[in-house]
């Protein structure tokens, strides 16, 4: 079981204000379910990429929107990692 909690804010952490917020050609939604969906719309585009954030993502099935393909891949590996760290007693992070 994962901690929401932890799993947002390491989200957020991770992406940052400048990506999550002051951004507006990339929206991420983030479901509130136990195994949360991730959702990114793009600004100017009809195409939509949703995942599991418990998955790995193979990043070939963004090739549908090339131009945003690096933001992806870095919001993929954010994901993620923040879900991983949330399914842990201590964070990546946390030296102990």
């Amino acid at each position: 079981m994962f901690d929401k909690e932890r799993f947002h804010n390491a989200l957020a952490l991770s992406l940052g204000y400048e990506r999550m917020v002051k951004d507006k050609r990339i929206s991420i939604e983030v479901d509130d379910s136990d195994a949360p969906w991730v959702t990114l719309k793009f600004q100017g585009c009809p195409e939509v990429v949703r995942f599991k954030a418990s998955d790995e993502v193979d990043i070939t099935l963004t090739a549908e929107v090339p131009e945003f393909q690096n933001e992806i891949k870095v919001i993929f590996d954010a994901v993620h990692q923040a879900y991983i760290d949330s399914t842990r007693k201590f964070p990546s992070w946390y030296n102990k």
